[in-house]
């Protein structure tokens, strides 16, 4: 029998842990959404809120390839690139 260790190790883990500075509001602002697939209407409920409660906002959702994985790296610069926040690791 092989007993593997669930703990993983982060390519990450020496970075330094800076908090983003906060927007204000959100109004005319792109908040970029990657959510792990288990609920399109939960995000449809976010992308809805946004509109209803900020002027101009604009929602880009986007779905990670695999639910038990992180989100490639790929997908989160694309994100971080077009958006003035992200919400990411959320889901139902």
């Amino acid at each position: 029998m092989k007993v593997l260790n669930p703990v993983g190790e982060s390519k990450f883990a020496n970075a330094k842990d800076e908090t983003a500075a906060r927007l204000g509001r959100f109004d005319n602002k792109v908040i970029g959404v990657i959510d792990d697939g288990a609920g399109k209407a939960y995000f449809d409920r976010i992308k809805q809120l946004f509109a209803e409660n900020y002027k101009g906002v604009q929602v880009v959702h986007r779905v990670k390839p695999l639910l038990s994985s992180p989100a490639p790296l790929e997908l989160i610069d694309e994100i971080a690139g077009i958006s003035d926040a992200a919400i990411v690791g959320t889901g139902i």
